[in-house]
């Protein structure tokens, strides 16, 4: 540049610096995709998506170590269409990753592109961590501080709790509804099963009243109470089938089995559940308990397991490892989760990774159908 403002002067210079960095970035510019790139790629969704118009989505390719590269950006079109525009379409990479899947960005997909190994470590590292933190609490529920300062308190909580869900109108009106819903269940099984087992003793009681009362029969104008002892009888024979035949139990889960009855303990346990954290006591007493360094030695049995899931997961699901970055995938859904807006991405995979997937989960990925690129 010296040399040039010595030739030419100072404005010639300058007009050959502005010229070299509108080189650069022309270079530079050719070599992403831009807003009205041609397509090199097109997909669609099988069951359309309307209400889609115009949506820019990052674009990326699974290698076959189950790591991955950006390689594009897509656009979903009115009707469910998608146009790819890669940043190289000669990329080796992709001569194989040509099969689409359109996922939501949340951690899922994290889930769904680790290797079996991964996912097999990751699950064992949380199956030890939640053995390690059973113990734990046993630990502390077992402890003389726990005991003596905690326990009355969040007993008095638990029952304050529950008798403010039972008189909540949500719970009652889905009591009723669960009381309704037994009626007919009810109704059958008096009228089938118990009717039967009835019957099957009523012949053989009548006979036992006879005999026990015949001669009450041809005494009818003295006082004498009758002899109820055969009806006694029957009432335990009664019994004895209904818990050998299971009626009881048997009704009691059909009543059970219905969306009444799971409702009804849903709204229950909602209720109770919002009723302790607006109870002041429970704030406070959780707040001591997190605080409270004596009950630190106790929670010994989940430090390990938290120490080795918290080195493990951050490698499976985000991609670092010792001496490397974040990989591009997890950045950006990382990215969409401490934002809160998940929006969604394109990524290309073989036929045997597609299916997978698929294997893992049918509907966290949607697969994608060849189209023409317009």
């Amino acid at each position: 540049m010296r040399a040039l403002t010595v030739m030419f002067g100072r404005p010639a210079a300058m007009a050959a610096s502005i010229g070299l960095a509108i080189l650069f970035l022309s270079a530079g510019w050719t070599a992403l995709p831009t807003r009205h790139a041609p397509s090199t790629l097109a997909y669609r969704l099988p069951d359309g998506d309307p209400a889609a118009g115009d949506e820019a989505m990052p674009v990326f390719v699974l290698r076959p170590d189950h790591s991955t590269l950006r390689a594009g950006v897509a656009r979903m079109r009115m009707g469910g269409r998608i146009d790819v525009t890669l940043y190289d379409p000669s990329d080796p990479e992709l001569t194989q990753e040509s099969e689409g899947l359109l996922f939501n960005a949340d951690l899922r997909v994290l889930w769904l592109l680790a290797s079996d190994e991964e996912r097999t470590a990751l699950r064992q590292g949380i199956e030890k961590l939640g053995v390690g933190l059973r113990d734990a609490i046993d630990a502390v529920l077992r402890s003389p501080e726990f005991n003596d300062e905690y326990r009355s308190v969040l007993k008095d909580v638990g029952r304050q709790a529950i008798d403010t869900a039972w008189r909540h109108p949500g719970t009652r009106a889905a009591y009723d509804d669960l009381v309704r819903s037994a009626e007919p269940v009810l109704r059958e099984a008096i009228g089938r099963d118990l009717r039967g087992i009835v019957m099957k003793r009523a012949e053989p009681m009548v006979w036992d009243m006879l005999s026990a009362n015949v001669g009450s029969v041809f005494k009818l104008f003295q006082d004498q109470p009758w002899n109820l002892t055969p009806v006694e009888q029957a009432l335990e024979s009664i019994q004895r089938d209904v818990r050998e035949q299971g009626l009881v139990e048997k009704t009691t889960q059909r009543i059970l089995d219905s969306w009444q009855a799971k409702a009804f303990m849903q709204t229950f346990a909602n209720n109770a559940m919002d009723a302790m954290v607006r109870d002041p006591r429970m704030r406070d007493a959780v707040h001591r308990l997190l605080t409270d360094q004596r009950l630190g030695a106790y929670l010994t049995p989940a430090s390990q397991p938290a120490s080795e899931l918290a080195r493990l997961a951050p490698q499976v699901l985000f991609g670092v490892h010792p001496q490397s970055d974040l990989n591009a995938l997890a950045a950006y859904i990382f990215r969409s989760f401490i934002t809160g807006r998940p929006g969604r991405l394109v990524i290309l995979t073989s036929p045997r990774q597609r299916d997978q997937i698929l294997a893992l989960d049918r509907f966290a990925p949607r697969p994608l159908l060849y189209g023409v690129p317009q």
